[in-house]
């Protein structure tokens, strides 16, 4: 594998990061709550693979969540 330093002038500038609202928090909390409850279904099979699946896209879609996307495995 090669690895190559970057300089400083090719760097990606520095965006100062806004802090999220207290809507986007609330649906961060909704969403892993929601999350958490249907892993647990998911594991008492209550509910298939697919199902789990349909409905976890479903929150993602609903809550907006600002870390979900990097946490799910499915997009």
């Amino acid at each position: 594998m090669r690895m190559t330093q970057l300089s400083p002038n090719h760097q990606t500038p520095n965006h100062k990061q806004s802090k999220p609202t207290k809507e986007q928090l609330k649906n961060e909390l909704n969403f892993h709550l929601a999350e958490k409850t249907l892993m647990i279904l998911r594991e008492e099979e209550l509910i298939s693979q697919e199902e789990f699946n349909q409905i976890s896209k479903l929150n993602r879609q609903k809550f907006n969540p600002l870390l979900g996307p990097l946490i799910c495995d499915k997009p």
